[in-house]
């Protein structure tokens, strides 16, 4: 008897050749919560030793415990464990006196079987005899993209001192979500300053340098009353693009990484035995004077980046250099009591042993220019050509270029050009046509062998680039009647629709008409910038200064929308008032 049911377990006859059960179609219905204990607005809950149970309909397990948020925030965060079908959170520290206090849970929790996220809900309680009823909304964007960021911390204080979100915790807060968008509530009808950062070791405090900052210009009291009616307090599914962008925004915060405030070398080195460098640790270093002790000073050449937070030097010197250099930097630099004082610094920048060997072998070869050349057919009129150069140069033989144009009729013909070097981009020049390129024609620039040494002597190689315009029966165009522009500069720029592309750029200073040939069927908008100090690139802000970002502003149309429909084979005009 049992050895004749261990044949038929062994054998393939006694297998079921039906197929396997499937288990029934896919769990996609989320937890459902049936209970909480203490019950939703207790009132007068205990200062210490705080439980909250959550009870679901079925197995719930804890998907992101940081998703769970306290507010007003404690020095530790809740903690949480899985009882059966229940979550249970635990407040680790003593709590303050009638302080209304909310436990939101965000995406934190799902079912055990098929992860479907349990919807997000706010649990809310008081340890006095009242519950604060008053709420605000808002939506914290990239300042530059425009774009909103998600999990950033939207804090609010009544300590209305600049360094408040660095010295201590919130009164109240809440974290954005997939769209940017926060809801801050349960809160005293005050006076608030508000903040939002990025929390990046989720201290509930600001840390200058490493979190990313935005701030509200003026203080903020609330004036919205918390109700079950209340469409921006529900919860809603990420994905549901037109619930979520449904929701009403009181405020706009604009998220930036902070320029340092404190002066000082941050860092220096040597990149190779005639090339160094020197880091500041804040944007617009104001230097003196710089020396390089056994170096004449017009072997020195240096150069800052736009920021001038950085500096790079070459020395160009027929004799061979020491492995130690050593510096002499006079800057302002900022003093024990955070004064700007010209300061005398002396540094050393040594070359390793490492550095050293693989210099040797370089040496060897390294006679030839590594020029990087930037030519696009679709923005050549505009941009021209760009060379891109390592080291600085030290002769340029313009006769060494060649521009030749063919027409249709395959003759060619040699044009005059420009060729300068790039005011914002060191080692960079910029090659233009003086003619009007013409549709039909082809165009060739040859870069003649040795038309560039640089200081270590170094030449660039023969180099060919072929250039035609696009073929305009396929392509659009877009033309930009600007107005409104004052006394102010702005950079214009035609982007992608989600901001992540740009294909052209123009700084203004006047009203001017823009044109934007060569474009792909597809959806585009402007984006511009009001470059306050004329710099032509984006400044951020500074929060003890109480100094925004460059203020940067999307193309409208009349109907709202930012996004401009292009066809293709189409030539459109837009207006635009600055």
């Amino acid at each position: 008897m049992l050895l004749t049911a261990a044949c038929c377990l062994l054998s393939h006859s006694c297998a079921n050749t039906k197929a396997a059960p499937s288990g029934g179609p896919k769990d996609t219905i989320p937890p459902v919560l049936q209970k909480i204990t203490p019950e939703q607005n207790t009132r007068n809950m205990p200062l210490a030793g705080v439980q909250i149970a959550l009870n679901y309909d079925e197995y719930t397990v804890i998907k992101d415990a940081s998703g769970i948020y306290l507010s007003p925030p404690t020095k530790h965060a809740p903690s949480a464990k899985v009882k059966g079908k229940s979550i249970v959170v635990t407040l680790r520290d003593t709590l303050a006196e009638n302080t209304t206090y909310t436990v939101s849970f965000n995406n934190a929790l799902a079912d055990n079987n098929e992860g479907n996220m349990a919807p997000s809900f706010t649990y809310v309680f008081s340890t006095g005899d009242s519950i604060d009823s008053m709420y605000l909304t808002g939506t914290v964007l990239d300042c530059e993209k425009l774009t909103p960021v998600k999990n950033i911390l939207v804090a609010l204080y009544e300590d209305l001192s600049d360094s408040a979100c660095m010295n201590s915790l919130p009164v109240a807060a809440a974290r954005t979500d997939d769209w940017g968008f926060f809801v801050v509530r349960n809160i005293k009808p005050n006076a608030y300053q508000i903040y939002a950062y990025s929390d990046e070791d989720k201290d509930n405090k600001y840390l200058q340098g490493e979190d990313f900052i935005a701030f509200n210009d003026s203080l903020f009291t609330p004036d919205l009353i918390v109700r079950d009616s209340v469409y921006e307090l529900m919860s809603f599914d990420m994905k549901d693009t037109l619930a979520c962008s449904k929701r009403e925004s009181q405020l706009t915060l604009l998220l930036f990484k902070e320029t340092a405030s404190r002066q000082f070398i941050k860092n220096k080195g040597r990149k190779d035995n005639k090339r160094g460098f020197i880091r500041f640790n804040a944007h617009n270093t104001v230097l003196n004077s710089f020396q390089i002790f056994g170096v004449d000073s017009t072997a020195i050449t240096t150069h800052f980046t736009p920021e001038r937070d950085s500096m790079d030097f070459w020395i160009d010197t027929q004799y061979p250099l020491p492995d130690s250099l050593l510096l002499s930097v006079e800057y302002l630099k900022t003093d024990s009591l955070g004064n700007l004082v010209m300061t005398m610094e002396d540094i050393a920048v040594s070359l390793s042993d490492e550095a050293k060997s693989a210099l040797a072998e370089k040496a060897k070869a390294d006679t030839v220019i590594n020029v990087s050349y930037e030519c696009k057919n679709e923005n050549v009129e505009q941009d021209g050509i760009t060379l891109r150069f390592p080291d600085p140069l030290k002769t340029i033989s313009t006769d060494s270029i060649l521009f030749i144009s063919t027409n249709p009729k395959n003759q060619n013909d040699t044009i005059p050009f420009s060729f300068e070097a790039d005011k914002s981009e060191f080692g960079a020049y910029r090659l233009q046509s003086s003619q009007k390129y013409q549709t039909g024609y082809k165009y060739q620039v040859v870069f003649l062998k040795n038309a560039f040494i640089d200081i270590y002597g170094r030449k660039n190689k023969e180099n060919t680039l072929d250039i035609e315009l696009p073929n305009t029966d396929k392509t659009s165009s877009i033309t930009l009647n600007v107005s409104g522009v004052d006394q102010n500069i702005y950079i214009i720029e035609l982007v992608s629709s989600d901001r992540k592309q740009v294909f052209r750029k123009f700084t203004v200073d006047k009203d001017t008409k823009l044109y934007f040939p060569y474009l792909k069927e597809g959806q585009y908008t402007f984006r511009v910038t009001e470059d306050r100090n004329g710099n032509g690139i984006f400044d951020t802000g500074n929060l003890l200064e109480r100094l925004q970002p460059e203020k940067v502003i999307l193309f409208k149309l009349p109907d709202g929308s930012e996004i401009i429909e292009l066809p293709e084979q189409t030539d459109i005009e837009q207006d635009i008032r600055l």
